[in-house]
């Protein structure tokens, strides 16, 4: 009897030594959240993808949407991403505010191959659309957007 609780007690410590990395003090950072999701676009999306960063959790957090014509190379991503630890702040440089619908300031930029607008979310993500066309290789041209359109997907997800 006596080599049998002298064993539990070997296995005993076994365990808890084995079990120390887990350590109470590590900052447990979830990466659980409900986004709304876009459902008017300004052009027929035919795939959806989405794509959760997650090379360090405890530092970035990235949620990716994609929407996507696979016939004419349309794209919209909705892209959201939060620091840990601290705030983000959209650059204002070269964009243009726009005020959403429930208030919040959105900012808006474009260049010759993409257009996006930028806002604040919940839960201190900074969220953005990006449009683009053929994996943003090539000028928008006559396939750039009304400035309305990105404004009206960012009021679908307020």
């Amino acid at each position: 009897m006596r080599n049998i609780s002298f064993s539990f007690l070997v296995l005993f410590f076994l365990i808890s030594g084995c079990s120390s990395g887990n350590s109470t003090d590590q900052i447990s950072k979830s990466m659980l959240y409900d986004f709304n999701e876009p459902f008017r676009f300004p052009f027929e999306v035919n795939e959806v993808r989405t794509e959760i960063a997650i090379d360090n959790p405890d530092v970035l957090q990235q949620y990716v949407f994609h929407y996507k014509n696979k016939q004419s190379t349309h794209e919209i991503r909705y892209i959201l991403s939060k620091v840990i630890g601290k705030s983000e702040e959209i650059s204002k440089q070269g964009k243009e505010p726009f005020e959403l619908e429930n208030g919040k300031q959105a900012y808006y930029e474009e260049d010759e191959t993409s257009q996006s607008i930028w806002w604040e979310s919940e839960n201190g993500f900074l969220a953005r659309y990006v449009y683009y066309i053929n994996g943003n290789f090539d000028e928008l041209g006559s396939y750039k957007l009304d400035q309305s359109d990105l404004i009206d997907l960012a009021n679908q997800v307020q």
